[in-house]
């Protein structure tokens, strides 16, 4: 029953968050006055549709894994001069970099509501040391090797991704910028990836502790945190690029039902939903930026094309040619997308 839970508060997530980016290139087809064919949650087989007044198909189908929106003149051509194939590259641009644009925002939104709403911020001034280190009670850490830090969130963040080895670490100590060089953080190893993670010894001051708090602090700890959020997923990528992540550290779909149930169970325990609208959060960052990147297949692949036929003032790759690259690196992603989840199912057994 337990898991029955986990798996349908993933496909709400997933669903969720699938329905707003979809929604954005919807809304600013229908700006454009752009005729929708269908507006779908999900792929596969329908579970249930409907036509609206403008003719628009709405449709909730099987799997909770994406979705989309097919408009007129999208694929092949249509004379109709209201169609997507004879809109301009501009605006072909701004609908298809809406759905990233509203997830980001979304994400953006929420983290800043999380943390208004939040007790008691903390700060970056080390309060108690564990062990030997060269950090010191009072110490303010400002900078972990080449990443300047403004909140705990972001330093205990690059101490977990940079910390698995040596690293310089700046602070302001008595008053005076200093760089303490090769400072080194215990490891902590993930059972199944084996991928080590830096862990800080020591803890903070609570903000309060240090300074009077305002509203503003709150303001800059809700900017910084999603700035740590897009952090995160282009560490994540270059991670999987460098090797330091493999396989078995990525998950899927499946793979996150596991993180969902753990951070359902961590809200539970702590009587706080702060854990599991985090992930809501990072999920939501992720899907926004991984469609931005230039892949074919994805809508930052699209605005490139449109880019360069914008840029040229015309149709600069055919429209056969360009369907082609997509498809290919469709199937690619799709062929990954696979084992990535028949690892999480063995995972599983």
């Amino acid at each position: 029953m337990t898991v029955l839970l986990y798996i349908l508060i993933t496909a709400l997530v997933i669903g969720f968050l699938t329905f707003i980016h979809e929604f954005g290139h919807f809304f600013f087809a229908r700006l454009f006055k752009v005729p929708v064919l269908e507006f779908a949650v999900g792929m596969g087989p329908k579970l249930f549709s409907w036509t609206g007044k403008k003719g628009t198909k709405y449709a909730l189908r099987a799997f909770p894994i994406g979705g989309f929106v097919q408009m007129e003149g999208e694929e092949g051509t249509s004379e109709n001069p209201m169609a997507y194939n004879n809109l301009s590259p501009w605006k072909k641009i701004a609908v298809t970099i809406a759905g990233p644009l509203v997830n980001i925002i979304f994400a953006i939104i929420v983290m800043f509501i999380l943390v208004i709403s939040s007790g008691e911020l903390g700060s970056t001034t080390v309060r108690e040391v564990y062990g030997p280190s060269q950090l010191q009670a009072g110490d303010e850490i400002v900078k972990i090797e080449d990443v300047s830090i403004h909140t705990d969130v972001e330093l205990g963040y690059e101490i977990m991704m940079q910390g698995y080895e040596a690293v310089d670490v700046t602070v302001i100590r008595n008053g005076k910028e200093i760089t303490l060089e090769n400072v080194v953080f215990p490891i902590q190893s993930d059972e199944q990836s084996g991928v080590g993670f830096g862990v800080p010894n020591f803890r903070v001051y609570r903000l309060s502790d240090v300074k009077d708090v305002n509203f503003f602090d709150y303001l800059e700890h809700a900017f910084f945190r999603s700035g740590n959020m897009v952090k995160m997923v282009f560490d994540s990528l270059w991670g999987m690029i460098s090797g330091r992540f493999n396989l078995d550290a990525m998950s899927g779909p499946i793979g996150m039902v596991g993180a969902v149930g753990e951070v359902t169970e961590s809200s539970k325990a702590n009587n706080t939903a702060e854990p599991i609208i985090n992930l809501i959060v990072l999920i939501s960052m992720n899907l926004g930026i991984f469609n931005l990147l230039p892949i074919p297949a994805l809508d930052g692949g699209r605005i490139v094309f449109h880019l360069i036929d914008g840029i040229a003032g015309r149709k600069v790759i055919k429209k056969e040619i360009e369907d082609n690259i997509t498809m290919a690196t469709m199937l690619a992603l799709l062929a990954f997308m696979i084992l990535i989840s028949v690892k999480d199912v063995i995972k599983i057994f």
